[in-house]
């Protein structure tokens, strides 16, 4: 059999015109034991700036956000590798330390953005050991789980940007929040990346948490959800203009131009119940001055303002009704005249 064999190769080797199929790679399900030249990724000097995001839930919202904000652009790509539920307290949920060479051995990244912390407010284990939360054990294995991901991304050479937890609503998770960025700006200060505050981005002009203000475009708008932790589309496309905005400035390289950040806008607080503060799609009602006027496109949902002292403003913000016009089907104010 082996002799037979060895026959018909030697023919096929003999055929003129004959070459032998040159393996192009593993077959679907099977595993390649040496780098394929069509994985290998494109040179960096093809002149995109490639972006990777990771981290949990909110990292998620904000890398669609920073797509959509560099959509159409060739000198960009954002690629987004999320958890929802992932963090830094639970490795043996998610362990993004040892997720990341995987992650980035496909495709050559310049740089990568991480967001991640949302779900840390809880205690550490350790063996049969428990850590609480903020305890001096829970802050030190806390540390060992952070230098673990920063070393893991400065080994794939890339400029590592790792943001800080924006504002929340409820103040004693801000705090818990603050507490755990402030852990995470000291070590990525020690290992040589670099860290972007996104408090101040994200608050209002006197520094309070902020769920509605100027989006990408400058339009006021509904920018989080009740929840006072979710954004909002348009607040992600806003958050993810000022991050693009923060990674041009703090980047020593070439790095392609980015929308310059809106202003804040001036606005009313509002002071009664919003009309369609629950849409999804961020359909807001504004109590505001008068040079804010209700606006609309294709691509954002309406901003309605409602103009103080106005009908829309007695009706949506304080909750008078206009009388009905005299006659109607629910008009009252009819007094039967007195029997004689």
């Amino acid at each position: 059999m082996r002799m037979l064999r060895l026959i018909c190769v030697l023919f096929l080797c003999l055929v003129p015109g004959f070459t032998a199929a040159q393996d192009k790679g593993p077959l679907i399900g099977s595993q390649a034991t040496d780098p394929q030249p069509e994985l290998v990724a494109p040179a960096l000097n093809d002149g995109v700036y490639r972006i990777l995001v990771i981290g949990d839930s909110m990292a998620g919202g904000l890398g669609a956000g920073m797509a959509r904000m560099v959509a159409g652009d060739p000198g960009f790509e954002i690629v987004s590798r999320f958890n929802e539920s992932s963090g830094l307290t639970r490795p043996d949920f998610y362990d993004w330390a040892d997720s990341v060479p995987k992650i980035m051995d496909s495709k050559n990244f310049n740089a990568v953005v991480v967001l991640i912390g949302l779900n840390d407010r809880q205690d550490i284990r350790s063996g049969d050991a428990r850590y609480d939360f903020n305890s001096p054990e829970w802050v030190k294995a806390y540390q060992a789980n952070t230098d673990a991901l920063i070393a893991a991304l400065l080994a794939q050479n890339v400029k590592v940007f790792w943001l800080g937890e924006p504002p929340m609503g409820d103040p004693a998770y801000d705090a818990d929040m603050k507490t755990v960025t402030a852990i995470q700006k000291e070590r990525v200060a020690a290992k040589g990346a670099i860290f972007i505050d996104t408090q101040k981005m994200l608050m209002s002009a006197d520094g309070k948490y902020m769920d509605f203000g100027p989006d990408d475009t400058g339009e006021p708008r509904k920018l989080r959800q009740r929840d006072g932790v979710t954004f909002f589309k348009q607040g992600n496309n806003r958050f993810g203009q000022l991050i693009l905005a923060a990674i041009k400035d703090q980047s020593n390289g070439p790095v392609p131009d980015v929308v310059a950040p809106v202003a804040i806008l001036p606005t009313t607080p509002v002071t009664g119940p919003i009309f369609g503060q629950d849409d999804a799609n961020g359909l807001a009602l504004l109590h505001g001055s008068a040079d804010l006027v209700a606006t609309a496109n294709s691509s954002a949902a309406p901003v309605v303002v409602a103009q103080p002292a106005t009908m829309a403003d007695k009706l949506f913000i304080t909750g008078e009704a206009a009388p009905a016009p005299l006659g109607r089907f629910d008009d009252f104010s009819y007094v039967a005249p007195a029997q004689p």
